[in-house]
């Protein structure tokens, strides 16, 4: 995997494109933050603070569509929402805002998991879930809203 020199790079980790400008897969780093650039193959947009999961057609051919405890999530939209059939943006590693699912909610300082539907939910021993954890809540966040939390993903 490539990892690229933003020295060389003119477009914006919040473009989407429906062309790719460099190749899926590519590392890319901007100050604090990581990203990965990926195409959203799936039959929905991926809006800001929703996280996103391998559609399974290609490695970085990625899909809203989640399963709470079952998959493994590749990164967050931070800026721009990634609209079907486009390529963009993910964030692996930095601090975002995030989507809790429904019937979820958290401190401030709690550790996070994928829940469905590209949400997150609480990953504690109480709910059980065995899905890796990807980030921690940096304050309290309600059901079905979205707040600050630290993501890294890989």
């Amino acid at each position: 995997m490539a990892v690229y020199d933003a020295r060389l790079y003119t477009e914006t980790v919040s473009a989407v494109t429906a062309t790719p400008s460099v190749d899926v897969g590519l590392e890319r780093r901007v100050g604090d933050e990581c990203y990965v650039y990926v195409y959203n193959a799936g039959n929905s947009e991926i809006p800001p603070s929703y996280g996103a999961v391998c559609s399974a057609v290609s490695g970085y051919s990625v899909t809203i569509s989640s399963t709470t405890s079952v998959d493994l999530c590749m990164g967050v939209v931070k800026h721009t929402t990634l609209t079907t059939g486009t390529y963009g943006w993910l964030m692996v590693r930095g601090f975002a805002q995030v989507e809790l699912g429904a019937n979820n909610s958290a401190a401030a300082g709690q550790i996070l998991a994928l829940a469905a539907d590209g949400t997150f939910a609480l990953k504690s021993n109480s709910t059980g879930y065995p899905t890796p954890a990807l980030g921690k809540t940096m304050e309290a966040i309600t059901s079905g809203a979205s707040g600050t939390a630290y993501i890294r993903v890989w």
